[in-house]
């Protein structure tokens, strides 16, 4: 009798640990409704006087939105940076202290300029345009690293 009361006892047991709970189905409509709102925080500040009278108030509302799953979007700048910086150094034709040095050639042949009032001025003139020209290539390959491995990163002159 008592293997019985203990097999019907563990039999209900089991039959209520055995049920599953039902998660309730969020459709991708209701779901994507809230992925969309931004979460709202205020802060206030308050400043008195000695008796009582409100001086300053001052209010700030802040918002951030999350990506489509609803999560919060997370980058490790770090490591974009460092692998910028390889795919940058393998792709651009140049070297900062090549194109930067305003030294005079170790040769003589172009050291005549080296002997004016504005030998280095004279330089930077020369070099804008030159500047300007690594730039533009500069920012071609960060766009191209940007569109290649992070494409959800860059921003379009539009959204500006």
């Amino acid at each position: 009798m008592k293997k019985a009361i203990a097999f019907l006892l563990l039999l209900l047991v089991a039959g209520c640990n055995g049920q599953e709970k039902e998660k309730p189905e969020i459709k991708k409509e209701e779901k994507k409704e809230t992925a969309e709102k931004p979460k709202g925080q205020w802060e206030v500040k308050k400043e008195y006087d000695e008796f009582g009278n409100l001086i300053k108030y001052d209010s700030i509302y802040s918002y951030s939105y999350s990506n489509i799953e609803g999560d919060s979007l997370k980058v490790n700048l770090d490591s974009i940076m460092d692998s910028f910086r390889d795919f940058f150094d393998e792709r651009v034709p140049f070297s900062w202290k090549d194109r930067f040095s305003y030294f005079p050639e170790t040769d003589s042949l172009f050291m005549k300029d080296f002997f004016t009032e504005d030998y280095f001025f004279k330089n930077w003139e020369k070099q804008h345009s030159e500047l300007q020209e690594m730039m533009k290539k500069m920012d071609s390959t960060r766009n191209a690293f940007l569109k290649k491995y992070h494409p959800g990163l860059l921003e379009s002159k539009e959204n500006n």
